[in-house]
């Protein structure tokens, strides 16, 4: 009796150890399924652009060196470098005794020849000479004529005048000193207007051309920017450095950008209307290729995508289709099936 009854309390002890052992597997399977906490955007279809942003200097429209036609001596500085001058402004004056004297004689004989024939002609009109000697005295007055237009030209030349409005930005000779004819006198900058150049890589010469969208910003002038368009596109690979030059013109506002200032440049290479944009982080690239996951019922549901174009820290992507919700946090832990938990 005894013995039987000890077989029936071992039978009962094991099931209850069999029934413990069950729950404990449950409770651990349960407390195993993990989820994960993610935030998520709603897709929107947009528009993207992609630029090209390269390094630029800036020149002057015009940036010239005002020779010295006729040699003489600097007698006076009417404006000297640094100055800002309108067009027409005289700038200085050269002494040479020699054209002016040459000029003088040139208005005498003309006054001499206009006398000559004056007198000529009214005595031809009263037939007292022939008609030889009037047209002698005629062309001698043109001559004389000629004469003193080519002295007054040369004498005039002493006077270095401004030929538009700009600044006066170096003088090359001293006071007293004699300029040699054909020598720069001053450097004279017309910066109106500038004109940006920048290398581009030669693998983006398809992309860039002659009206291109361009947008100009100044490390000088961290608040400028100005809007412009490509003007000039040039059909020669630098051998060195494998790009090829493109020029913008820009208004100077205020004059107050100079040549060979440093200049930030954006090219419009695409623009896209109605596409799928994403932040790059959003994106995880494997030997399989680049994917990202999206939310399908608090779940994790990874989709390949396909990049398409890229620019700062946004991307354009096929594969992805509006109202999806993308995972832009804790993306980079999930697997394909992860359940989720959604933050604010």
């Amino acid at each position: 009796m005894k013995k039987s009854l000890l077989i029936v309390a071992l039978i009962s002890l094991s099931g209850l150890l069999i029934q413990c052992s069950d729950s404990g597997t449950a409770e651990t399977n349960k407390s195993a399924v993990k989820t994960y906490n993610v935030r998520v955007v709603p897709l929107e279809p947009r528009s993207f652009s992609e630029y090209l942003e390269v390094t630029g200097t800036v020149k002057a429209r015009n940036q010239i060196k005002l020779l010295a036609e006729e040699g003489g001596i600097l007698n006076r500085i009417m404006r000297d470098k640094g100055r800002f001058v309108s067009a027409g402004d005289t700038l200085a004056i050269l002494e040479n005794k020699v054209l002016e004297a040459g000029y003088k004689q040139a208005q005498a004989a003309l006054k001499q020849a206009q006398l000559d024939f004056d007198s000529k002609k009214v005595l031809y009109e009263k037939k007292a000479i022939s008609a030889n000697e009037y047209l002698a005295s005629k062309y001698g007055l043109e001559r004389a004529q000629a004469t003193n237009d080519l002295a007054r030209a040369r004498f005039d030349k002493l006077f270095i005048t401004a030929p538009m409005s700009g600044f006066v930005n170096e003088r090359y000779y001293d006071l007293g000193a004699y300029a040699q004819p054909m020598t720069p006198l001053f450097e004279f900058i017309d910066n109106a207007q500038l004109i940006i150049s920048a290398g581009v890589a030669e693998r983006f010469l398809r992309d860039i051309k002659i009206g291109t969208k361009a947008e100009i910003g100044f490390d000088a002038f961290p608040g400028l920017v100005l809007n412009s368009k490509v003007t000039f596109v040039s059909r020669s690979i630098d051998p060195i450095n494998r790009t090829f030059l493109v020029e913008m013109k820009v208004d100077n506002p205020d004059r107050k950008l100079n040549p060979q200032m440093i200049a930030n440049v954006k090219l419009l290479r695409r623009a896209f209307d109605n596409s799928i944009v994403i932040p790059i982080d959003a994106i995880i690239d494997s030997e399989q290729g680049s994917h990202v996951f999206i939310e399908n019922g608090t779940k994790a549901h990874k989709k390949p995508v396909k990049i398409k174009a890229i620019y700062e820290d946004s991307v354009m992507v096929e594969g992805l289709a509006p109202g999806q919700k993308l995972v832009i946090v804790g993306q980079r832990e999930l697997t394909d099936g992860d359940p989720l938990e959604i933050l604010n």
